[in-house]
């Protein structure tokens, strides 16, 4: 029997899965299985959810032939210690893996992870993250979406990643360096969040080929270095939030090529250049920041001659 999807929830029975307990199926979810101590990738499923498996403490291969998984996610596993062995070996077509709250994970197998992954998400692992310098990304060709969620005390680390990518998304991470960001020549997004260096990172220059970029909850910052930002010629999305003492946006903030501008939750935010705002920009958003409202308002704001030719303006989640 060969099944599309296969899902096991809340099965407490159960303390190990493998190919001659299951039924063999493309889509496999195990879920709240709290008895689950091992469990054996079967060679013919293709996607594999793990959540909530407490007593999880084994993940192989079921096989030493290599399986057909393309799609790995493992969240809140907390004893597991290990992602499968030769990885590169008997997994060669995953494209996609996703780790959430594994804290015992603390490296990835020896050989490293396949080299057709494209995209990596490593969220709240701690152990993990802390041994990057270990993970040999600049070895993975097809890597183009890498996320990494850190809840801190990041060390020092010097790490490489490859040209590849296209998609960054970092948080809490003291050791991402514009040296690191310069070497991503094909990088076209970038989302920082709680980055310590965040201030000299954008001073000495972002990617000149990102057309997004968002940056959020850099608390230490009143202001933002126009100097950086103005070089990035190619941008077309450019979001701020969370910045909690950010008063004011200086003159040429914005780089001339921004289409989409949206400012999120910056409570002391009270000046916008909005004589200098980019030709280009076609949609402003604004929301929670109380001390612009004023401003904008409708047809009385003080910014209004200079915001109304905008053809998209929402504020507070209201179009105007």
């Amino acid at each position: 029997m060969f099944l599309e999807r296969l899902v096991l929830s809340g099965c407490n029975s159960i303390n190990d899965i493998s190919p001659e307990l299951v039924p063999r199926a493309r889509y496999l979810s195990v879920g709240s299985c709290h008895c689950l101590t091992r469990l054996l990738i079967p060679t013919g499923t293709e996607d594999l959810d793990i959540s909530e498996c407490e007593n999880l403490e084994i993940l192989l291969v079921a096989s030493r032939t290599p399986t057909l998984l393309r799609n790995l996610n493992i969240h809140i596993c907390k004893k597991l210690k290990s992602l499968p062995e030769h990885m590169q070996e008997l997994l060669p077509s995953l494209n996609y893996l996703f780790l959430y709250c594994c804290p015992e994970i603390k490296s990835f197998p020896e050989g490293g992870l396949p080299i057709s992954l494209e995209v990596l998400e490593i969220w709240y692992c701690e152990k993990l993250e802390n041994d990057r310098k270990e993970w040999h990304l600049q070895r993975l060709p097809c890597l183009r979406e890498l996320i990494i969620l850190h809840l801190g005390c990041d060390e020092e680390i010097h790490w490489e990643l490859p040209c590849s990518i296209q998609r960054l998304k970092v948080s809490n991470m003291k050791t991402l360096s514009s040296q690191l960001l310069k070497s991503l020549t094909s990088l076209q997004y970038l989302s920082t969040h709680r980055l310590p260096r965040i201030q000299s990172l954008i001073e000495e220059g972002l990617p000149s080929s990102l057309s997004s970029l968002t940056l959020s909850g850099h608390d230490e910052l009143h202001s933002l270095s126009t100097e950086g930002l103005r070089g990035l010629t190619s941008l077309r999305h450019l979001e701020i939030s969370f910045f909690n003492q950010l008063q004011s946006l200086p003159e040429s903030a914005i780089p001339s090529s921004t289409s989409e501008l949206t400012i999120r939750a910056c409570p002391k935010l009270q000046h916008l250049p909005v004589k200098r705002m980019p030709s280009a920009l076609s949609k402003l958003s604004i929301s929670d920041c109380p001390l612009l409202n004023p401003r904008l308002e409708f047809m009385k704001g003080e910014y209004w001659p200079n915001i109304a030719h905008i053809s998209t303006i929402q504020i507070n989640g209201e179009y105007l």
